[in-house]
C-alpha cells in the first residue's frame, strides 16, 4: 500500500467517525441533518436534530441521557404530544374526580386554546407564555369592554401550569416550562355593615332575603348555599352537615341564633303548591318559591344595591364581610376557616382586611390611652449643672 492509499484509507476513517456520548450513544448524518442513535434496555431509539450543526445533535443526545438518569426520560414520543392532548387531558382529569369548577375550567381554555392551537407542548417555551400574558391583558372584556385584569389572566395561567403538570405526572412529557404568574392588584376590600345589609335585604325580592342573611353570617360561598339540600340539615341536633365544599372537606355548621331562625323560615316554606291543586315538598333549603334552586339573581342584586345606596357591592363582599366580623369579634383564624371554608391561611388573611374605620377606631384609642398616661405621670425637670 502507497503513501497515497494509506492517507486516502485514513481520511475515509476521519469521516466515518462518529461523535458518541460514552456508554450511551452517537450522532450521524442523513444528508445534511444530524441524528442522534441510542439505546435503552435493548430499544434501539433515533432522533432527527432538526439541524445541521452537531453541536445541536449532541446537545438533544446529552437531555435524552440526563431525562434516563432523573428517572424522567419519555423519548422521542413527547415530540408528538400537542397541547390540545393536554387540555383535553386536564378536562379528563376534571371529569372523573367530580370537581364542581369542571365548568370554569373550559371557560378559561377557551383563550389557551385559540393561542396555543396547533403546537406540540415541547414547543410552547417561557416566551410563548409571556407573549400570552402580553397579548391577554391588551384585550377587553366581552362584558363591559374594561381591560383584562391580572387575576382574570393568572387563572388561565393557573390552567396551563396544571396541563403541564398532569402531562409530566402521566409521562407525556419530560419536563414543563417555567410559568411566573401575574401580581395582583385588583384585590376588592368591599364591606356592608348590618344596617346597611338590611337595607339591600329590604330591597331584595323575597325568595333571596334569607339567602342572602345565610352568606352574610355563614361567609359560605355563593354556590354552597344555592346547592343546600334538606338532606344536609338535622333538624334534630340543629346542624348543617356539608359533606363536600369546593375546598373538598366536609364541614358542620352549628344552627344558633339567627342561623336556627333562617331555617326555621326556610322549613315553613319548603312546601310548594302545584298548579294540579295538590303540593309537593322542596328538596332545596333556598329556592325561588316553585322549589328550583336559586339561580343567576345579579340583576335583582344590583337592583337592590341602587335602592339601598350601595351601588358596586358584590355578593361576594357578604363572604368578605362575614370573615371580618368573624375576627372582629375575636373568633380564632382555625374556627373561622372551618365556618367559611376556606381551606388555606392565605385566603383567609386576604379576606380579613381590616376596614379603614376599625384602623380609626384604633388609633383613637392609642391616642386616648397616650393622653391618660401623660394627665397622670408626675412631672420631675432634672436640671443639670455644670462643673466649675
Amino acid at each position: 500500500m502507497n503513501a497515497n492509499e494509506i492517507e486516502s484509507k485514513q481520511e475515509k476513517q476521519a469521516l466515518n467517525q462518529k461523535p458518541r456520548l460514552k456508554g450511551f450513544g452517537y450522532l450521524y448524518r442523513r444528508g445534511t441533518i444530524w441524528w442522534v442513535r441510542y439505546s435503552i434496555r435493548g430499544k434501539d431509539f433515533r432522533e432527527s436534530s432538526g439541524s445541521e450543526r452537531d453541536r445541536d445533535a449532541m446537545k438533544l443526545l446529552k437531555l435524552r441521557w440526563q431525562e434516563l438518569g432523573r428517572g424522567r426520560f419519555i423519548g422521542p414520543a413527547q415530540e408528538r404530544v400537542t397541547m390540545e392532548e393536554l387540555f383535553k387531558s386536564l378536562e379528563m382529569d376534571y371529569s372523573t374526580n367530580g370537581r364542581r369548577s369542571f365548568g370554569t375550567l373550559k371557560g378559561r381554555l377557551v383563550h389557551l386554546r385559540a393561542a396555543f392551537v396547533g403546537l406540540r407542548a415541547v414547543d410552547v417555551t417561557e416566551q410563548k407564555i409571556e407573549n400570552y400574558k402580553q397579548m391577554r391583558l391588551a384585550e377587553k372584556t366581552m362584558r363591559g369592554n374594561k381591560p383584562i385584569q391580572s387575576a382574570t389572566v393568572n387563572r388561565e395561567l393557573s390552567m396551563l401550569r396544571k396541563a403541564f403538570r398532569l402531562a409530566v405526572r402521566q409521562r407525556r412529557i419530560a419536563a414543563a416550562p417555567s410559568i411566573d404568574l401575574l401580581a395582583e392588584n385588583n384585590v376588592r376590600q368591599g364591606f356592608i355593615e348590618p344596617p346597611d345589609l338590611e337595607k339591600v335585604v329590604s330591597a331584595l325580592p323575597n325568595h333571596l332575603r334569607d339567602f342572602t342573611r345565610f352568606a352574610y353570617i355563614t361567609g359560605w360561598r355563593v354556590g354552597e348555599i344555592r346547592g343546600l339540600e334538606w338532606s344536609k340539615v338535622n333538624r334534630q341536633s340543629k346542624t348543617i352537615f356539608l359533606g363536600r365544599s369546593k375546598n373538598g372537606e366536609p364541614r358542620i355548621l352549628p344552627l344558633v341564633g339567627e342561623l336556627d331562625k333562617i331555617i326555621d323560615r326556610r322549613w315553613q316554606a319548603r312546601t310548594i303548591a302545584t298548579k294540579e291543586g295538590s303540593t309537593r315538598l322542596s328538596g332545596y333549603v333556598f329556592h325561588c318559591g316553585d322549589g328550583r334552586p336559586i339561580g343567576d339573581f345579579r340583576k335583582a342584586w344590583g337592583t337592590a344595591c341602587t335602592k339601598a345606596a350601595m351601588t358596586g357591592l358584590l355578593f361576594h363582599d357578604l363572604r368578605r364581610s362575614a370573615v371580618r366580623n368573624l375576627d372582629r369579634n375575636g373568633v380564632s383564624q382555625v374556627i373561622g376557616m372551618m365556618i367559611s371554608g376556606h381551606k388555606t391561611a392565605s385566603v383567609y388573611k386576604r379576606y380579613r382586611i381590616v376596614p379603614e374605620n376599625d384602623i380609626r377606631e384604633a388609633l383613637a384609642k392609642v391616642q386616648e390611652a397616650i393622653a391618660r398616661e401623660r394627665k397622670n405621670t408626675r412631672v420631675v425637670s432634672v436640671v443639670s449643672t455644670r462643673k466649675k
